[in-house]
C-alpha cells in the first residue's frame, strides 16, 4: 500500500523515469533484455512464434508458396534470427512452438510419434531456452492420439525440460478435437500441473471450394479455430476443468464473430446446452486469444467481444506480422496500458513469471 504523500510521489518519480527509460532504450535501438528493465512495453512476451527442427523432414515447403519463403525458413531453424527480430522490435521473448509439419499432422504410429515429440522438445530446451536465458519459453508437443504415452511426455516436459505451455493442433493425428472426453486425462494432466495450452489448427483440406486460392490456410484456419473452440466448449471442458488456460491461435477465428447463432440453438434446442452451465458465447471469454489478427479494426472487436485481458500479443513469426506490437498500437480506442496488459502482464501471467 502507498497511501502516504511520499510514497505516491517516489512512485510516480519511478514511473516517470522508467517510461524514459523506455524510450531512450527503443531510440538506441538496445536488446530485449535492456527494454525489460526500462518499464513501457518492455518485457514484452511474442505468445505465437515458430520454429523447425532442421534435420526433420518438413513440410513447409511443399505446402507454402511466397517469395519470402526464404526468410521464412531462415527464421523458422534459427533462434539467432528470432533474437535479432526480438532486439529489431522491442520485444523480450517468444513463445516458441514446432512447425515441421502443419501442426496435427502425424509422422507415423503414437509411439514413432513420441521419438519425433520428445527429440523436437529436447531440441527446444535446449538450443532455444537454455541457449538464450530470458528470450525463449518453449511449447511442447506430444502424441495425443495416444495419452498413455503423452502424459508421461507432458510430465516430462514440465517437470525437466521445465516447459510450461502445451502447443495443440485443433485436433488430433487421428481426426479427435480436443473437447471429446477421451481428452478428459489429458485435460486434467494440464490443469494439474498448471500448463497452458496453445491450440494453432492446421486448416483444411484443399478439396473445392478451398482449392486454387490458398484458401485452405486464409479461411481454412479460421474454421478450423470455430471446430476446435466449439468442441472444447460443448464437451463442457470448463466447467469439468476449470482452472484449464487455453489461447487460440489468430484470435480465435471466426467464433468470436459469429456467436449468436449458438445462443439462438441454446434457447431453440436446449439438448445442445446439455454439457454447459452458461450460454455458449459466455465460454468465449473463458479462452484466451492472440493479437494476431491482420486488422486493427478485428481486433478490436475482438477486445470489445472478450474483453482486452483476454489478449495476449501473437506475431506467428516469422511467417506473420513483422511487428506485432506496432500492430497492436494501432488498435483503435487502446490505451497505453492495455497495450501493456496484452503484451507483457497477461503473457507473463500465463507463463507464471
Amino acid at each position: 500500500m502507498m497511501s502516504c504523500p511520499r510514497c505516491r510521489m517516489a512512485r510516480r518519480s519511478f514511473l516517470k523515469a522508467a517510461a524514459g527509460g523506455a524510450a531512450a532504450a527503443l531510440a538506441a535501438g538496445l536488446p530485449g533484455s535492456a527494454l525489460l528493465a526500462a518499464g513501457g512495453t518492455a518485457g514484452a512476451i511474442d505468445f505465437h512464434t515458430h520454429m523447425i527442427d532442421p534435420d526433420l523432414p518438413n513440410l513447409i515447403t511443399g505446402q507454402m508458396v511466397s517469395t519470402d519463403l526464404a526468410a521464412w525458413m531462415q527464421g523458422f531453424a534459427s533462434p539467432d534470427v528470432h533474437v535479432a527480430h526480438m532486439d529489431k522490435y522491442g520485444v523480450q521473448a517468444h513463445v516458441v512452438g514446432h512447425s515441421n509439419a502443419t501442426q496435427g499432422i502425424s509422422w507415423g504410429d503414437a509411439r514413432h510419434d513420441l521419438g519425433v515429440h520428445q527429440r523436437v522438445n529436447d531440441r527446444i530446451a535446449r538450443e532455444w531456452v537454455k541457449a538464450h536465458p530470458g528470450r525463449f519459453h518453449g511449447a511442447f508437443g506430444l502424441p495425443t492420439q495416444d495419452l498413455k504415452l503423452a502424459i508421461p511426455e507432458l510430465e516430462r516436459a514440465v517437470t525437466q525440460l521445465g516447459m510450461k505451455v502445451l502447443q495443440l493442433s485443433s485436433q488430433s493425428p487421428d481426426g479427435a478435437y480436443f473437447g471429446d472426453p477421451r481428452f478428459d486425462p489429458l485435460w486434467e494432466a494440464v490443469q494439474h500441473f498448471g500448463v497452458t495450452v496453445f491450440i494453432h489448427p492446421h486448416g483444411q483440406g484443399k478439396e473445392p471450394p478451398l482449392d486454387g486460392f490458398a484458401l485452405a490456410n486464409s479461411v481454412g484456419q479460421g474454421v478450423e479455430e470455430v471446430k476446435v473452440m466449439t468442441s472444447i466448449i460443448y464437451n463442457g471442458v470448463f466447467d469439468k476443468f476449470p482452472r484449464a488456460k487455453i489461447v487460440i491461435a489468430h484470435g480465435g477465428g471466426f467464433l468470436p464473430h459469429y456467436y449468436g447463432r449458438l445462443d439462438r440453438n441454446a434457447h431453440e434446442r436446449p439438448d445442445t446446452s446439455r454439457n454447459i452451465s452458461k450460454l455458449p458465447s459466455a465460454y468465449l471469454k473463458d479462452f484466451y486469444y492472440d493479437s494476431c489478427v491482420y486488422g486493427p479494426e478485428i481486433l478490436a472487436a475482438l477486445i470489445r467481444v472478450v474483453g482486452v485481458d483476454r489478449i495476449v500479443l501473437g506475431s506467428d513469426f516469422p511467417v506473420g506480422e513483422a511487428d506485432g506490437l506496432s500492430a497492436l498500437r494501432a488498435t483503435p480506442n487502446l490505451s497505453a496500458a492495455d497495450v501493456t496488459r496484452i503484451a507483457r502482464t497477461t503473457p507473463a501471467a500465463l507463463l507464471g513469471l
